[in-house]
C-alpha cells in the first residue's frame, strides 16, 4: 500500500489515495487525523502524540517535542529516565506509531511504502537521518520530497496550469521554507522544478507562540514573586508544570488572536497555585490578562522581520510568479497575508485556511505526498541547498575545500558528478576522502561553513609515485532522493567502495 507521510516538526499527518481517487487520512486513537510530532517516555513507557501531550503537564521533564529541527544536529539529545534519544530516534517513535496504527486500519497489508517530506532546507545529512528512521520504522520509502513541492501537488488539479510558477510559502511549528516551482506538462501539470528554495530551520509557529508565553511569565512573576521564564533557573515539579501549562495556553491564544484580530482575554486560575502571594492576592488567585492584536506583533517584530526578508527572497526576484501558495500552521497569520499581498500585489494568493475547514489545511502536506506516492508519472526537479565538497590537503599539507556540487544545481535520479584525485605523497598506501555539506565561498576556506556527512578510505592500494594513484569519485541521486557515492580505483578496477554516511 502506498502513502505519503508528512513528518512535520509540530504534527505528523499520513494520507493516500483510495479506490475511487480521493485522498484518505489516517486516525489515530483519539479520533483525529493530526498526530502530534512528541513523546512522553516514563519508566519504560513510550507515548506518543496527543497522550504524550497529555503526560507532559505530568512530567515535563519527561516530554519531547519538535526535535525535528535538531535532525542534523550531533550534538543534541534528550536524556529520559536512563535512555538518551536524539532527533532520528524520536523521529523512529513516530513513525513506528504510524505504522502500528496503519496495521490496525489495514490488518492485511503487508507492506506500507511511502512518499515522505522533508523541509526544503533539509540537506543530505538530515534527509538521510530522515530516511534512516522511516527504515527503522519499518515502513518503505518510495521517495523523499521537499515539503514546497508536496504542497503544489496538492493544489494541483484545480489551480494550475503547465508553464505556471507557483511561490510557496511555508511556515510551520518550528521551520519555514520558501520555495519557487516551475510546473511543466503537455497533457497536464507532471513536471515540478525547483526553481529556487530557501528557509528558516529554527523558526516556526513554537517561536511566536514563546512570545506570548514570555508576556505571561512576566506578568505572572509581578504578580505571583514566582520566576519560570528561564528554563535553567526551573525547578521542581509544580513549577515546571505550570511553565508547561502557559506554553500549551500560549499557542491557543495565538490561534484566538488570528481569529479576532483583536484583544483577547487570558484566564488561567490554575496557574496560581505556586503562587507566594496568595494571601495578599488582590483577585483572589485569578490570574487574569488582556492581549492585544498589536501587543502580540509588538512582541513578535524581530521574529516578523526575519519571515519578512526571507519571502522577498532575492533568488526569486527575476521570476514571474503566478501564484503564491500560503501553507503551514501559520497561514491563517493575518499580518503575514496581508504582508504577502501588498508584497506581491496582483498574484493570486491562495492560503490553505481559506480552503479548508477547521484545521485540515494542516493536511496539504500529507495529500500532496499521497498524491506522489500513487502517481509515477510525476518527476520533481529538486535544487541543492547546500554545496558538497571534500576536504584536501596540498602538498604543503594546506587543508582546501575541493567543491564535488554547487548549491543551486538542479538534482534527480539522472544527475551525476565525476571526480578523480590523485596522491599528493609518494608511494602512499593509503587515501581517505572526508564528504562536506558546506556554505561559502570555498576558496575562502577560513570562512566557509561546513559540516561532515561521510567518509571513505581506501587502503593496501598499490604504492605509486606522487600523482599517479588515481581514484574517481562519482555523486549521484537514486530514486528515493537519496544521495549516494561511490569511489572505484582506476588503476584496479576491481576495487571499489560505496561511502558511509554518519547516519
Amino acid at each position: 500500500m502506498n502513502i505519503g507521510i508528512d513528518l512535520g516538526t509540530t504534527n505528523t499527518v499520513v494520507g493516500w489515495m483510495n479506490i475511487f481517487g480521493n485522498i484518505e487520512f489516517l486516525k489515530f486513537d483519539d479520533g483525529s487525523t493530526i498526530l502530534p510530532s512528541c513523546i512522553y517516555y516514563d519508566r519504560g513507557k513510550m507515548l506518543v502524540g496527543q497522550p504524550a501531550l497529555d503526560a507532559a503537564l505530568v512530567n515535563p521533564s519527561a516530554f519531547i517535542s519538535s526535535s525535528k529541527i535538531f535532525m542534523d544536529d550531533r550534538i543534541k539529545s534528550w536524556d529520559i529516565d536512563g535512555k538518551r534519544f536524539k532527533a532520528e530516534d524520536v523521529a523512529f517513535e513516530i513513525l513506528k506509531k504510524v505504522k502500528n496504527s496503519l496495521s490496525e486500519r489495514f490488518p492485511d497489508e503487508k507492506k506500507f511504502r511511502a512518499v515522505v517530506t522533508v523541509p526544503a532546507k533539509f540537506g543530505e545529512d538530515q534527509i538521510k537521518r530522515t530516511a534512516a528512521a522511516v527504515k527503522r520504522a519499518g515502513i518503505t520509502l518510495i521517495e523523499i520530497i521537499k515539503e514546497p513541492v508536496a504542497a503544489v501537488l496538492a493544489y494541483n488539479d484545480n489551480n494550475f496550469r503547465s508553464g505556471e510558477n507557483v511561490y510557496v510559502v511555508d511556515i510551520g511549528g518550528g521551520t519555514i521554507d520558501v520555495a519557487l516551482i516551475e510546473l511543466e506538462g503537455n497533457n497536464g501539470v507532471t513536471g515540478f522544478n525547483v526553481l529556487a528554495a530557501d528557509g528558516i530551520r529554527h523558526l516556526g509557529g513554537t517561536d511566536f507562540d514563546g512570545r506570548i508565553s514570555k508576556i505571561i511569565f512576566e506578568q505572572f512573576k509581578e504578580c505571583s514573586g514566582q520566576n519560570i521564564i528561564d528554563t535553567s533557573t526551573v525547578w521542581g515539579t509544580s513549577r515546571k508544570q505550570i511553565r508547561k501549562k502557559i506554553e500549551l495556553l500560549s499557542e491557543q491564544v495565538k490561534k484566538e488572536l488570528y481569529k479576532k484580530n483583536d484583544s483577547v482575554s487570558i484566564d488561567a486560575d490554575d496557574i496560581c497555585d505556586i503562587c507566594e502571594k496568595k494571601n495578599i492576592c488582590p483577585d483572589n488567585c485569578r490570574f487574569h490578562l488582556d492581549l492585544s492584536f498589536n501587543e502580540y506583533i509588538s512582541a513578535c517584530d524581530d521574529l516578523y522581520e526575519r519571515v519578512k526578508e526571507l519571502i522577498s527572497n532575492d533568488d526569486v526576484a527575476g521570476y514571474n510568479i503566478d501564484h503564491i501558495l500560503f501553507i503551514g500552521g501559520m497561514s491563517n497569520d493575518p499580518y503575514i497575508r496581508q504582508y504577502l499581498e501588498d508584497t506581491y500585489s496582483g498574484t493570486n494568493i491562495i492560503c490553505a485556511p481559506d480552503i479548508h475547514d477547521n484545521e485540515k489545511y494542516l493536511s496539504v502536506v500529507a495529500r500532496g505526498a499521497a498524491i506522489k506516492a500513487c502517481d509515477e508519472n510525476i518527476h520533481v526537479v529538486n535544487k541543492l541547498l547546500n554545496s558538497i565538497g571534500i576536504i584536501c590537503r596540498n602538498e604543503k599539507g594546506k587543508m582546501y575545500m575541493n567543491p564535488i556540487i554547487s548549491a543551486g544545481t538542479d538534482i534527480d535520479e539522472n544527475f551525476e558528478a565525476r571526480h578523480v584525485y590523485t596522491n599528493n605523497g609518494r608511494f602512499e598506501t593509503e587515501m581517505r576522502f572526508e564528504l562536506y555539506e558546506y556554505s561559502g565561498d570555498p576558496n575562502d576556506f577560513g570562512n566557509i561553513s561546513y559540516r561532515k556527512i561521510g567518509e571513505f578510505i581506501f587502503n593496501d592500494i598499490i604504492p605509486m609515485d606522487r600523482g599517479e594513484q588515481r581514484i574517481e569519485t562519482v555523486f549521484s541521486f537514486d530514486s528515493k532522493g537519496i544521495m549516494t557515492v561511490n569511489a572505484e580505483d582506476l588503476n584496479d578496477h576491481n576495487r571499489n567502495v560505496e561511502v558511509s554516511f554518519e547516519v
